[in-house]
């Protein structure tokens, strides 16, 4: 696994706090619950609080099963609005987040990278969105949004739009290149979700042999 050499004593992002998401129905995984599933002896959800740790003072879960995750210690709020999948829940963190801005993100990437998320962080102040931008797509669920965008979801949300992607154009944004995210992590493994059991298969074997994605 690439290095995740950046460790500090205390937050570096006082005016951004991490957004998880983990209100989905994991109906490609059977059902079961991303966030639960154990890569290298954790969940998901653990490995990537470790790693948000050092760089937010506050980490903030959107989910609607409180008891479930309780064992985490995070603040936990509930869909404002819910069926809108996670545009609903990105306009639900900003509401909660009682930060300018937050880093939002799902709860199944077991190989969250504390650097590239630093550095899409770094580059945020001033943006509405900060967003990489891989293989040719925006990466919306590894992304800096201010609490700005909030009332452009919100008119999405009544016209009942659920792409994120229809944001977009709306507000101002910073794409962050994949030359700079890969001088970082060269395999961009980072960026991958564990949605199937397939995936799931892909990520162990990852850890066995510290093989590439791709």
């Amino acid at each position: 696994m690439e290095s995740q050499a950046l460790r500090t004593t205390s937050p570096l992002f006082s005016d951004i706090a991490a957004i998880l998401l983990a209100g989905g129905a994991s109906r490609r995984m059977g059902g079961e619950n991303k966030a639960f599933i154990k890569i290298n002896g954790k969940t998901i959800i653990q490995t990537e609080i470790e790693i948000l740790e050092p760089l937010f003072e506050r980490i903030i879960v959107v989910n609607n099963s409180f008891e479930q995750y309780a064992f985490l210690k995070k603040p936990m709020f509930a869909d404002i609005k819910p069926g809108y999948g996670p545009l609903g829940g990105i306009f639900t963190g900003l509401n909660r987040c009682s930060r300018q801005y937050g880093f939002v993100l799902p709860c199944d990437m077991p190989f969250l990278n504390q650097e590239v998320v630093s550095l899409i962080c770094r580059r945020s102040p001033g943006h509405d969105l900060t967003i990489p931008r891989i293989l040719g797509h925006l990466e919306p669920l590894h992304a800096v949004y201010s609490t700005r965008c909030i009332p452009f979801i919100e008119k999405l949300m009544q016209r009942g739009e659920l792409k994120i992607a229809k944001l977009f154009d709306e507000v101002d944004k910073l794409e962050i290149r994949q030359q700079e995210l890969s001088a970082i992590d060269p395999s961009l493994r980072f960026r991958i979700n564990v949605n199937t059991p397939t995936d799931l298969d892909k990520a162990i074997k990852m850890v066995r042999t510290n093989s590439p994605p791709f």
